[in-house]
């Protein structure tokens, strides 16, 4: 092997992994201005030391492929000086501006590269629309190549001799087989290091490899529940989940088959509308007691004209996590949500509840339907119409993620009108789009600022939007026979050293109109966005058998409830004063609280009642998995009163 490695060689490939060792120290120390009041010193410095070991791995792994063509004959190209410093100057580009990345990025979600990540990967439309959108990507694209020739010229070397005995195939091959050994034992080194190295959620996140979550979301997207997470014997999950969820007495064994009848007669409305709001968090509604800043004054004015929820918990932190729970009551697997896995046809929806009893169905988005596979799944599950960014008019006011949101509304209206003067039932969903990145919304509008969007503006501008679409029902007359559910579909920002940091993911909901929604009350009772598939109902006076996983929250007491979430690779069940999370290789984590009220949640170690919280989560997301593979999510037996 004499010869082989090349001292040449050794030197560019400790060039190029100074490069990334350097790039991801500084990241590191920029990082930390977002936490510095949320990591400790120890943290940072031991965060900067164990982040430099995973650094290290993944430049390994990155300069393992120079390596190889060093010793399969791409020396005598090496050896030249500009090669090299083209080599190595654009190495350090890219490694600079994905620091770029990585850092907004961060800034965003308050986290490295996760599933939200991976999803961006696979629609790029959106994605590079918004990222132009938001940020001087030039900019940022000059200040990484200035980087790039800093390093080049800093690391020049004048041209290398050529050597004086040729190489045969033999050691050349030799070479790349050393070269790949090194590459896996890299890998299997970075596998071997443990995933979290603090109790703090922020920490680790500091401390990690962004390239390495990356790989890592991509790779847990699809898992097998049954084989990465903590289960129970078949019979026993069957059981407990049976109980927990209060299935149907005689519902098939494993089946989530549940009975669902009003809770008192009523007369169903002719019409009923969800509006699930984009990133509308309860830290921004005055009237949840959770706003340092109050955005929604119209949201807040029409609070006490409804039912309002004020204890509810969104299944995650994304938009496709919202739809599965607020349209199917379906809690959140890990991995990918239900509306982009393969087996969600014919799947149990709140838009084959109505169909079934009679009301024409449509879905409005203001963007295109083909992100996040969303037309395809409403489509395949109860809603006979998509009205997506294509139907709207070509000047409407937009940004990369779709037209403005008063757009999207005006074009329910219109339709709400049509049906009334057809005297046709009417059931419809619409998801709203306007409070994202870039943050841009119409000339005039509340929330408009033209030189300095914000999101606080663009959830002021997306509340406009509620209060003028209520407001027009009202006027209208159409709110005397419309039933609306306002909610959320997540919580703007994800914060807190949790696992799954519960403040992050309460969301308002209310529901007004339609001469059946309570009017000035609200439901104090931890819940879930499972929850509100089977409150509608209840409160429309339909009865139907199906595999919605909620309850309805009309009737039960304050205290009992429960939430079921999921963050990353982790999902959890929440409780009135514990959270129990449980995640990959069948690790289970505890922590408690005071109360419902309360978000601080601290590590607490087992007993009997956390055990049998863990064993009711198992029971439950294991048998909601069995389900959905088994393709066991019905729905049928829908009537109603009118």
């Amino acid at each position: 092997m004499r010869g082989l490695w090349r001292r040449d060689c050794v030197r560019l490939a400790s060039a190029l992994v100074g490069v990334v060792l350097a790039v991801g120290a500084l990241l590191r120390v920029a990082l930390a201005a977002f936490l510095i009041e949320r990591i400790s010193a120890l943290e940072f410095v031991v965060g900067l030391a164990r982040g430099g070991v995973d650094d290290l791995l993944v430049s390994m792994i990155l300069v393992t492929p120079v390596a190889a063509a060093w010793v399969l004959g791409g020396e005598r190209w090496m050896r030249r000086s500009t090669p090299r410093a083209w080599l190595t100057g654009t190495f350090a580009t890219l490694t600079v501006f994905g620091a770029f990345v990585e850092f907004f990025y961060f800034e965003e979600f308050d986290a490295r590269f996760n599933n939200i990540a991976v999803d961006y990967v696979l629609f790029p439309h959106e994605v590079v629309g918004n990222v132009f959108e938001s940020y001087n990507v030039p900019l940022y694209v000059a200040l990484a190549a200035a980087a790039g020739v800093a390093v080049a010229w800093f690391t020049r070397e004048p041209a290398i001799e050529a050597p004086t005995a040729p190489r045969t195939w033999r050691t050349r091959l030799g070479g790349a087989s050393f070269s790949l050994l090194f590459l896996l034992a890299a890998l299997g080194a970075l596998v071997a290091q443990p995933r979290d190295n603090f109790r703090s959620r922020e920490a680790n996140e500091f401390a990690a490899n962004g390239l390495v979550q990356l790989f890592r979301a991509y790779w847990s997207a699809g898992l097998d529940y049954q084989l990465y997470y903590r289960t129970l014997p078949s019979v026993e999950a069957h059981e407990r989940a049976a109980r927990f969820l209060q299935l149907a007495p005689d519902a098939p064994t494993g089946a989530l088959d549940k009975q669902f009848k009003p809770s008192q007669p009523r007369r169903a409305p002719e019409q009923v509308v969800i509006v699930i709001e984009e990133s509308l968090g309860a830290d921004y509604v005055g009237s949840s007691g959770r706003a340092k800043t109050p955005c929604t004054p119209e949201l807040d004015r029409w609070m006490p004209e409804g039912l309002a929820l004020t204890n509810l918990i969104a299944n995650g932190n994304r938009t496709v996590r919202g739809l599965e729970g607020v349209l199917c009551s379906f809690v959140p697997l890990p991995g990918d949500s239900i509306v982009k896995r393969d087996k969600s046809q014919d799947v149990a929806c709140v838009a084959s509840a109505f169909r079934a009893a009679g009301y024409a169905t449509a879905f409005f988005y203001g963007g295109f339907g083909i992100f996040d596979s969303m037309k395809p799944f409403m489509l395949d599950n109860g809603y006979e119409q998509f009205v997506e960014q294509s139907d709207f008019p070509a000047d409407a006011f937009s940004t990369i993620w779709g037209v403005a949101d008063e757009y999207i509304f005006d074009a329910l209206v219109a339709r709400q009108l049509e049906q009334r003067e057809k005297h046709a039932p009417f059931f419809a969903t619409l998801l709203s789009v306007s409070n994202h990145k870039p943050y841009r919304v119409p000339p005039g509008r509340p929330g408009y600022s033209a030189d300095s969007p914000s999101r606080k503006g663009a959830v002021r501008y997306a509340d406009w939007c509620i209060g003028r679409y209520l407001d027009t029902l009202r006027s209208s007359g159409l709110l005397d026979t419309a039933l609306v559910l306002v909610v959320g579909d997540h919580g703007a920002r994800v914060y807190g050293s949790e696992d799954i940091p519960i403040r992050s993911y309460r969301i308002p909901a209310l529901f007004v109109g339609g001469g059946v929604a309570p009017r000035g009350q609200r439901i104090e009772r931890l819940c879930s966005q499972i929850d509100l598939v089977p409150t509608l109902l209840d409160l429309c006076g339909i009865s139907a058998r199906a595999s919605f996983m909620g309850e309805s929250l009309l009737a039960l007491p304050a205290d009992g409830g429960r939430a079921f979430v999921h963050h990353n690779r982790d999902v959890g069940l929440v409780v009135d004063d514990a959270i129990v999370v449980l995640g990959l290789h069948q690790s289970v984590t505890f922590a408690r609280r005071t109360d419902r009220e309360s978000d601080e949640f601290a590590p607490a170690p087992e007993d009997g009642r956390l055990r049998e919280l863990a064993d009711n989560a198992t029971a439950v997301f294991q048998t909601a998995y069995e389900n959905y593979e088994a393709r066991r999510l019905s729905i049928g037996g829908v009537s109603l009163s009118r």
